[in-house]
């Protein structure tokens, strides 16, 4: 579901934060714990300060992660995957999210929990970005992008991270949220937005060529108010 606006693979200047967005200094880790997953608990933390505050190691295993989700070609409209720097600015330049689980290695929630060194393949569940869905007199309408991590899935995760995009938006000064393409043929995403709020505000018929389907699959827009 990335940002309208974007095309990583171009030039342009890439959507800013939005203008109340300094708040985001004030925002700290969230923690929570996974439905699916045996109450286990988890820590999502607040990206605030651009790549070069995330672990080189981290942003690597992320961009793994998320260069295997372009190729399997079902849920990004991307199609070639982008390069370790490219993709460290485009999910971490604005805002982002972290979530890593709890009790493995030593870590308990704290600061020390983003640290380089970690096995990230067993404790990062996944991420979240969270940009401006348009420029200038819009920008208070945000879009974001939500990738779970292959050994989370099925744990809850995506809800976990919904659940925390809907806390902190509105804190980062964000009236809305818009989330572009929901393509009809992912009924697991359609259903964390339906039970977290969101109403499908259009429909681009036949917007996606896909690897997962002969057919064109259409893409939904789901939208909802924030703060409530």
């Amino acid at each position: 579901m990335p940002a309208m606006l974007e095309d990583p693979s171009s030039h342009t200047v890439r959507p800013q934060a939005h203008k109340d967005a300094q708040a985001s200094g004030t925002l700290t880790p969230r923690h929570a714990t996974l439905p699916k997953s045996n109450s286990a608990p988890v820590t999502l933390y607040p990206i605030t300060e651009g790549p070069s505050s995330v672990p080189k190691d981290l942003i690597k295993f992320l961009h793994a992660e998320f260069s295997a989700e372009i190729e399997r070609g079902a849920t990004y409209p991307m199609e070639q995957v982008m390069g370790l720097e490219q993709f460290a600015e485009y999910w971490f330049g604005t805002f982002a999210v972290v979530a890593v689980l709890d009790g493995e290695d030593g870590a308990t929630g704290s600061d020390d929990g983003l640290r380089e060194g970690r096995e990230w393949e067993k404790v990062c569940l996944g991420t979240f970005y969270i940009k401006p869905n348009y420029p200038g007199r819009c920008s208070h309408i945000c879009n974001a992008g939500f990738l779970t991590t292959t050994v989370a899935r099925g744990k809850g995760v995506g809800m976990t991270m919904g659940e925390t995009y809907l806390e902190f938006a509105p804190k980062l000064g964000y009236k809305y949220s818009v989330f572009n393409l929901v393509f009809a043929n992912n009924p697991a995403s359609i259903r964390i937005w339906e039970k977290l709020g969101f109403n499908v505000i259009g429909r681009v018929p036949k917007a996606a060529r896909l690897a997962n389907s002969e057919e064109l699959v259409d893409a939904l827009i789901f939208g909802r108010e924030l703060g409530n």
